[in-house]
Formats: C-alpha cells, sequence, structure tokens
C-alpha cells in the first residue's frame, strides 16, 4: 500500500508511452487521423501523471525519468514519424531533415529541462515550447486538415509549421506551466473562460478546437516574452 502511490502516476505515463506506440503503428500504415488522436490520448494521460504525483507527493527519479522518456517517444519521435508519412515524404531528403531536427529539438528540450529541474528543484520556469505542445501542433494539424479535406492540402505550410515548432523547442522563450498561472488572476480566468467554451463547442467540433487550445498557448508564450523583451524582464 505505501507504494501504491508512486503507481499511481507511473500508471499514467506507461498509458501515454502505449498510447504513442499504437500512434506509431497507425502512423505505419497510413491511419494518419487515429495516430493523431492517439497522440492527444498521451498528452492527456501526460498531464494526469504529473497531476497526481503532485497530489499524491509520490514524486521520485525513476518517475520523472520514466516521464521523460514516454515524452520522447510520443511527443518527439512519433509526431515526426506522422508528419514524415504524411506528408513530409513529398519533400525527399529536405522532409526527412526537417523530421530528424525535430526530433533532435525535442530531445534537447527534454534534456535541458531535466537538468534545470534537478539543479533548482523546480518545474518553472519552463524556457522552450514544452515538447507535448509541439507534438499537438503537429497531430492537430494532421487531424484539421484530414476531418475537413481528407488530406494535408498544404504541405509547404506542414513542412514550415514542424519547423517553427522545432525551433520554439530549443527558444528561450519561458512559457509558465498552468498551475504558474493561477497566480495570474487575469490569466487565470481567460484561461478557465476558455477552457468553459472549448468544452462547449467540442462538443461538435472536437478536431477544431484542439488545436485552436494548442495554437493559443503557442502564441500566448510568444505574445508574453515580446512584452517582457520591451520592458527588459524575458530571459536572455
Amino acid at each position: 500500500m505505501k507504494n501504491l502511490k508512486f503507481i499511481i502516476p507511473n500508471l499514467f505515463t506507461t498509458i501515454s508511452l502505449i498510447s504513442a506506440l499504437f500512434a506509431l503503428q497507425f502512423s505505419f500504415e497510413e491511419k494518419f487521423v487515429w495516430a493523431a488522436w492517439l497522440i492527444a490520448v498521451s498528452m492527456f494521460c501526460d498531464g494526469l501523471d504529473g497531476k497526481f504525483a503532485r497530489l499524491l507527493n509520490a514524486s521520485s527519479k525513476f518517475g520523472m525519468q520514466f516521464d521523460t522518456l514516454s515524452d520522447f517517444v510520443a511527443f518527439g519521435v512519433v509526431p515526426a514519424f506522422l508528419a514524415y508519412k504524411a506528408s513530409l515524404n513529398e519533400f525527399g531528403v529536405l522532409g526527412g531533415c526537417i523530421s530528424i531536427f525535430y526530433v533532435l529539438c525535442g530531445g534537447f528540450r527534454l534534456v535541458r529541462f531535466s537538468l534545470k529541474t534537478e539543479t533548482s528543484g523546480e518545474k518553472n520556469p519552463f524556457i522552450g515550447l514544452p515538447i507535448p505542445a509541439a507534438g499537438g501542433l503537429i497531430a492537430s494539424f494532421v487531424i484539421l486538415n484530414y476531418y475537413i479535406w481528407n488530406t494535408i492540402v498544404n504541405p509547404k505550410i506542414f513542412l514550415s509549421l514542424v519547423f517553427i515548432s522545432s525551433v520554439l523547442m530549443v527558444s528561450k522563450i519561458e512559457y509558465l506551466p498552468i498551475e504558474k498561472r493561477a497566480k495570474l488572476s487575469k490569466e487565470a480566468k481567460f484561461f478557465i473562460l476558455l477552457a468553459f467554451v472549448s468544452i462547449v463547442i467540442a462538443l461538435r467540433f472536437s478536431y477544431f478546437v484542439f488545436g485552436i487550445w494548442i495554437l493559443i498557448y503557442i502564441f500566448y508564450g510568444i505574445v508574453r516574452h515580446i512584452i517582457l523583451k520591451i520592458k527588459g524582464k524575458a530571459i536572455v
């Protein structure tokens, strides 16, 4: 019973990893929408493992390392392979290089985060776009395109999106964790309102809301970074 509290967070990490491996298989079979939604499932489970670890006071070095490994597969390797199979292979060597670049940037982002967490003992600030958000951006783009057009209508935009998300992961842009935003009342109210509206809309347009949520989070960090830069408070 004493170790049960440690099993629960790791269980969600395990489910996240299994979901990602199924997404890899579906990508190989060119069932791209299924693969993309499974990445979304991995994102959901990845959020829950951290929540339960904090709630149960069940954080451990094993859990953190396991979570990092799961994130690298679920939001690094799998989205890159999905993007390549769905569209980037049309660009030949360039498409392959962009996909590999995404994986490398994701790995760098995770290592930088892990080292900073070990040395500071905190998970704030998030420097660079979190890898689950980058993977979610790729997945949501695939979902949106296939639900509306049943294909990737503009491969060049997709190629640029994968490259931009890669660069954002290794950037110095600060993305605050959701639990830290609660201290910022205006931002907290905005995200609560957005969540409520999203739930209502998601009942009918789930494929659309997923992408909007990711884009809002990404642009939130960019705009916030620009404002801090102007005020001279940005991380350099």
